[in-house]
């Protein structure tokens, strides 16, 4: 379940009283529906969300099934309360596994899906601004990467404010969510960048 917004308009880092509680804290393990469900509020939203969905199913058409992504950004705020302006796209950390095993087969299929990997193309193509970790790297350099995500997405840039996120598996049942959208959405059904 995806918390309140908290007296800031966030999302909360923690629920409850115990901020030690892995289930109670951030990110918050949620579904696409949750999220959609949660966020399709407007139709720059719902354009958004339509980009996400149109990200997460190129991602497993290339090969990319086992992982979960972060999600967060002011789409994931009030910001329409804070800023009194919709959110322009959403921040999501994949992070995944390459469907190729060895340096020379992952280096053709990230030149293939370049789309999929380039944050200024996905930004055009399904309005996220997307990073990819590979979860087969190097342990180390996994927790680095991991860290580095972290840190950067649990607090506002601009005032440093402790903020929660989402988390979404990248194997679900996204046609859930996406027949939320046409029944909600009918005018915007299958509007998206892609």
């Amino acid at each position: 379940m995806i918390p309140s917004f908290n007296a800031s308009m966030v999302l909360p880092p923690f629920v409850g009283e115990n901020p030690t509680r892995r289930a109670d804290m951030s990110p918050y393990k949620v579904s696409m529906h949750d999220v959609v469900a949660r966020f399709a509020t407007s139709r720059p939203r719902v354009k958004i969300l339509r980009g996400l969905l149109a990200y997460r199913s190129a991602l497993l058409s290339a090969g990319v099934t086992a992982g979960f992504q972060w999600l967060d950004g002011s789409f994931v705020e009030d910001v329409e309360q804070i800023r009194k302006v919709p959110p322009k796209d959403l921040d999501v950390v994949t992070f995944g596994k390459l469907p190729a095993s060895d340096v020379a087969a992952k280096r053709e299929w990230m030149q293939k899906h370049v789309h999929l990997l380039d944050r200024n193309q996905a930004k055009i193509v399904f309005s996220c601004d997307a990073f990819f970790v590979d979860l087969a790297k190097n342990p180390e350099m996994l927790v680095d990467d991991t860290r580095y995500w972290f840190g950067l997405f649990s607090h506002q840039r601009e005032s440093t404010l402790w903020k929660g996120m989402l988390q979404v598996p990248l194997n679900s049942n996204d046609q859930d969510a996406v027949d939320y959208l046409d029944k909600a959405w009918p005018e915007l059904e299958g509007g998206t960048n892609a």
